[in-house]
């Protein structure tokens, strides 16, 4: 679609949604440009998306500023908010490099780039490779060459085939542990981290995890893909094991990648918080979270089951415990642990984009 027709269609949208003209946007932030800076506008809205909800993402991308804006400023017009990112081209062209840098590791890269400090970077990629240029003359970055939208896009095809491969461990380890709920949860957490990546892949631009029924809307064969999922089981218990079988073999379908618990356990452990421990109080076994400022009570047997991986844990010398090998029991506690977030997943290896790359099925 030619920008000046995507132009069109933002402004319709906000002017629909909010009553509010685009050069009214652009007047409202024109104290925050300097000369040579370009205005672009990114997110739902700009992408054919939103609603009277939904606001505005927008960057302001100058050639001299050296320190950007890792927090949008906020604006409102009415009833729509504008947030505006003041961006440094050195900035972005660092964002695309440190991108480009991870994308040719094979380490680990789930959440790496959506903390609080880089501000969800692979959106931020995103919006400057498929965004709108609604003013100015448009960036023109270092790197001659370098394949801008391929960089963002494979980011986020490697974020989320990272959080499927999680998603997937988790449901199935909830369903052994006996936690038929987090296993339903979770699985169709997987096909919908599959589908994500997929879109991406696809060309769709990337929004998180928002709109996903509204963008498979352009991908039928995805689209039938997530239907029986929409809808979780009205009673986990019975139906769960059937339920994350059907959602591994809608998450496989897509993506050629080994997601059976065997051969995923192998790639994790779990690593405990700090400052947990043990404790007791009368006849309490307690386990703290000082930092957290949270207790839990755990029944006997729990306890000896801590007790039992925290001397591993210690006597490995290493953070975390494998996740292979445990019995019923240490498996039932892990996962609630889990649940509480007293207990998080570590991965020894990434999912490279290679390997998806070599295992990609075609979905129409």
């Amino acid at each position: 679609m030619r920008e000046q027709e995507r132009r069109r269609q933002l402004s319709s949208r906000i002017e629909r949604f909010h009553g509010v003209a685009l050069e009214q946007v652009l007047a409202e932030i024109e104290y925050l440009r300097d000369d040579g800076d370009s205005v672009i506008a990114g997110g739902s809205l700009a992408y054919g998306l939103g609603n009277g909800l939904s606001d505005l993402d927008m960057l302001v991308a100058s050639p001299a500023v050296v320190k950007s804006s890792r927090i949008p400023l906020e604006h409102f017009l009415g009833s729509l908010r504008v947030d505006v990112w003041k961006l440094g081209q050195r900035s972005i062209e660092d964002s695309f490099g440190r991108a480009e840098e991870a994308l040719a590791s094979e380490r680990p890269l789930l959440g790496e780039f959506g903390d609080g400090d880089h501000e969800d970077e692979f959106k931020l990629l995103h919006r400057i490779a498929f965004g709108l240029v609604v003013d100015g003359g448009g960036l023109e970055l270092e790197g001659e060459g370098r394949d801008w939208r391929g960089v963002a896009t494979g980011l986020v095809l490697r974020e989320y085939a990272e959080r499927m491969r999680a998603a997937a461990l988790v449901a199935q380890l909830a369903l052994r542990a006996g936690r038929p709920v987090a296993a339903v949860i979770n699985a169709r957490l997987a096909v919908e981290n599959a589908l994500n990546a997929a879109l991406t892949e696809r060309g769709f631009p990337f929004i998180s995890d928002k709109w996903l029924g509204e963008r498979l809307g352009g991908a039928p064969g995805l689209a039938s893909i997530y239907e029986p999922f929409r809808q979780l089981p009205a009673d986990p218990a019975p139906d769960g094991a059937s339920f994350v079988e059907a959602a591994l073999r809608a998450c496989t379908g897509i993506w050629e990648l080994n997601l059976d618990l065997e051969a995923v356990a192998d790639l994790a452990r779990w690593h405990r918080l700090e400052d947990l421990q043990l404790a007791k109080a009368g006849a309490d076994q307690l386990l703290l979270a000082p930092r957290s400022g949270a207790v839990w009570v755990l029944e006997e047997n729990e306890a000896e089951e801590w007790s039992r991986l925290a001397a591993e844990d210690g006597a490995r010398g290493e953070e975390g415990w494998t996740l292979a090998g445990r019995d019923q029991e240490e498996m039932a506690l892990c996962v609630r642990l889990y649940e509480r977030g007293l207990l998080g997943l570590g991965w020894i290896e990434g999912v490279p984009t290679a390997a998806l790359g070599a295992g990609r099925k075609a979905v129409a």
